[in-house]
């Protein structure tokens, strides 16, 4: 059995496409720029197939300002950004981490379970997320672009992660929503586990190396348990 469980944050722990594309609508509402879910989520999928690549992440508040350019409309990307952020981080505090959500890491703690998380989230957002919702003691290990320069799809972030939480890569899930998750996890030689959440088709994760394929992460603990 598995004694270790590294998870990617945005779109594995919290978060879907059904959210991304309202912090868009409301980020761009805030230029008085008016979108549809339609429009967000075809604009999504268009830059993941477009970029020629499937193996490289999606910066979600870049398609904001890819919807306004398809308007000729020129916004300073960086304030897209900023404006992005500021909606989805006050969301996150209004909502709070979901029970369901509390209730599976406490499970698998109890279990002796060592967790840890990769994201692309930067430093300062990560540890006030975690301190807000109260779930700091669950991870162990917490490794950002701040930590390590070559980032997913890179295997350095998850074997840095391996070795501050003590686990041995055959021991270890990776669990993500993008294929960067996949990928890096994989070579590092972890398990993985895609969960199709985000703009990222459950076939996408599978080509990327997906070794199993969940529609919730509520069934990973089924998984991990067997």
């Amino acid at each position: 059995m598995a004694t270790g469980l590294l998870f990617d944050f945005d779109g594995t722990l919290y978060g879907d496409w059904r959210l991304w594309i309202s912090i868009i609508e409301e980020t761009l509402s805030s230029f008085q720029i008016t979108t549809s879910p339609h429009d967000a989520l075809e604009m999504a999928r268009r830059m993941i197939e477009n970029g020629g690549n499937p193996n490289t992440t999606i910066r979600i508040s870049s398609i904001a300002t890819a919807i306004a350019r398809d308007r000729e409309i020129d916004l300073p990307e960086e304030e897209v950004r900023t404006r992005f952020f500021e909606r989805l981080d006050a969301r996150m505090d209004q909502t709070g981490p979901d029970e369901k959500l509390i209730g599976l890491l406490k499970g698998f703690a109890q279990r002796g379970f060592r967790m840890g998380i990769v994201t692309f989230v930067r430093k300062p957002r990560i540890r006030r997320r975690l301190d807000v919702w109260k779930l700091k003691e669950y991870f162990a290990s917490v490794i950002t672009p701040d930590d390590v320069a070559d980032f997913k799809p890179s295997p350095r972030p998850f074997l840095r992660a391996m070795e501050e939480l003590h686990v041995l890569p055959d021991e270890c899930f990776v669990v993500g929503d993008e294929p960067v998750d996949m990928i890096g996890g994989k070579e590092a030689g972890a398990k993985t586990i895609g969960l199709p959440q985000g703009f990222f088709s459950g076939q996408e994760l599978e080509k990327a190396g997906a070794d199993r394929i969940l529609s919730s992460l509520e069934l990973l603990q089924t998984m991990v348990y067997e």
